[in-house]
């Protein structure tokens, strides 16, 4: 007779695509390394059920992503919101009244799953997760949250058995400025979570724009984020209408207009520049790895041009939690802030004629964080095997 594992539940929400990428990094680690003790299972949390109130609310944490991209005075006063109210009141209202049937079809949905622990990499996810009451007993789940940024903001802050962080100055600050949600025992330094074959993309440039038909000399890439929404389009006209003797690669996500505006750009070109327009490539981490200079918005995606020592140029911040993301590298000194389409684009010129400014740039990226979610998943099997009562075969 087979003894039913404990079922580990990971429960993907789209908000960006920082949070879902994380969630991968560590259901993949989790699974390869611990799988055999638990059942793992991947969650489309707010779509798999058809609940509408759900679809609405995950729609509406997209939409809210890009508000925050427009116009980043929304940004900075929705964070400023949450911060006022206070975590137990933003969760409350967010979570369980801003759509009529929301919490009762997330809350059915969460008891289907029948999880024995969730972990979360959205606040979302963990609210329920924190709500479930068990029918075997009435012991909710176990919960882990991990904060994909650099530091834990408010709906980050809400209740759970065990949160998890990456930047160190965001884990001191945690410690220090809420001694009464955390603690050392409750709170773990980890690893930045990213996609597993990161580990096998070439490092060699040379060898790697070959394969990408690229030619070999200083390449930029643009992006960002998901929706494609800042200063790519007028940083690429400007690089067109100059004809620098580089290779550009632009991605413009989920924007299929600045895609077709950008497609009709590259038809303007000179003979020196080679311009790569793209939506998403399968490949992305190939092309990050290829380039020599990566300008984007701050946020989670932040961390793959980082783990591939590409110097950052951030473009702007959406909101506060950018902004706290974009000086944790700054700080490291692998990245600059520059606001402004007309001196990102002096800067590119800068850095390809070899400024001292942008080699200090590239020898800061060897003083970055670890990288890789087998460290969040040691650490949250570190939790999980006493309550479960469970030894590594090593261990017998």
């Amino acid at each position: 007779m087979s003894i039913q594992k404990p079922r580990v539940v990971f429960p993907f929400v789209e908000a960006g695509f920082g949070h879902i990428m994380a969630e991968k990094s560590i259901a993949d680690a989790f699974e390869k390394k611990y799988g055999e003790y638990f059942e793992v299972v991947r969650s489309d949390f707010f779509k798999e059920s058809g609940s509408k109130p759900m679809l609405k609310y995950e729609k509406r944490l997209c939409e809210e992503v890009k508000m925050y991209n427009r116009f980043n005075l929304y940004g900075y006063m929705t964070i400023a919101a949450m911060n006022f109210f206070g975590v137990r009141i933003s969760s409350w209202f967010v979570m369980s009244k801003l759509y009529k049937g929301l919490f009762k079809d997330s809350m059915k949905h969460m008891e289907e799953l029948n999880p024995d622990c969730v972990v979360s990499t959205h606040w979302a996810t963990n609210y329920y997760a924190e709500r479930l009451k068990k029918k075997n007993g009435g012991k909710k789940p176990y919960t882990v949250m991990y904060g994909p940024d650099a530091h834990l903001n408010t709906m980050f802050r809400y209740p759970c058995d065990l949160d998890t962080i990456s930047i160190p100055e965001g884990y001191e600050r945690a410690l220090r400025y809420f001694p009464r949600r955390f603690n050392k025992d409750n709170l773990k330094l980890v690893p930045t979570a990213i996609r597993e074959e990161a580990f096998s993309v070439e490092r060699d440039k040379t060898k790697l724009r070959a394969k990408l038909g690229l030619k070999d000399r200083f390449t930029v890439l643009l992006m960002e984020g998901g929706y494609g929404i800042g200063l790519t389009e007028k940083i690429c006209n400007l690089i067109v209408e100059k004809d620098l003797p580089i290779n550009l690669i632009a991605i413009s996500g989920k924007n299929p207009e600045l895609k077709k505006r950008l497609d009709d750009l590259k038809t303007k070109k000179g003979e020196k520049l080679d311009f790569y327009p793209f939506e998403f490539c399968q490949n992305i981490l190939e092309y990050i790895s290829a380039s020599d200079l990566y300008l984007g918005k701050s946020g989670s995606g932040l961390l793959e041009p980082a783990f591939f020592h590409v110097p950052i140029v951030v473009t702007h911040s959406a909101n506060t939690i950018e902004k706290l993301i974009a000086e944790h590298y700054v700080q490291v000194g692998d990245a600059i802030r520059i606001f402004d389409s007309l001196k990102c684009v002096d800067f590119i010129e800068e850095a390809m004629n070899g400024s001292e400014k942008f080699k200090k740039m590239q020898e800061s990226t060897e003083k970055l964080q670890q990288f890789g979610g087998e460290g969040i998943a040691d650490a949250i099997f570190d939790k999980l095997k006493d309550r479960y009562n469970i030894k590594l075969r090593e261990e017998n």
